[in-house]
């Protein structure tokens, strides 16, 4: 299989995904019960909430990238967090990124963003 026809496979996989329901990485809003989708990298991270009295009950599941047919080499982990309307939660994937998923206000949808982990150094004086 050359790199052109693996490519083209995964950009096919990649808009079906998108096209079923989920929500790939550039999306960043999602409604109750609505799957989402994410790719970070060596990571693949899928969830979903449910709205309950002002709270998102957000369901995640972070695992390695699938690579062509090969298994992936760690298990996975699934995280469960319920997100007050109008807080946050963070969620580091052991990826370099952390999702921060945001609760809208009457849990009526979650918003995510990836954020980059940078190590830090506070200038010396």
């Amino acid at each position: 299989m050359t790199a052109f026809t693996r490519g083209a496979g995964l950009a096919a996989v990649l808009v079906l995904s998108t096209a079923v329901g989920g929500l790939s990485a550039q999306a960043d809003s999602f409604k109750p019960l609505q799957g989402v989708s994410l790719h970070m990298g060596t990571k693949h991270a899928v969830g979903y909430y449910v709205a309950d009295a002002d709270v998102c009950q957000l369901t995640l599941v972070v695992g390695d990238e699938i690579q062509e047919d090969a298994l992936p080499q760690t298990g996975s982990a699934r995280f469960r967090a319920a997100v007050g309307a109008g807080k946050t939660a963070r969620i580091d994937t052991g990826s370099g990124t952390e999702l921060e998923f945001r609760c809208a206000p009457d849990a009526t949808a979650m918003t995510v963003e990836h954020l980059k982990q940078v190590a830090y150094t506070s200038a010396r004086k």
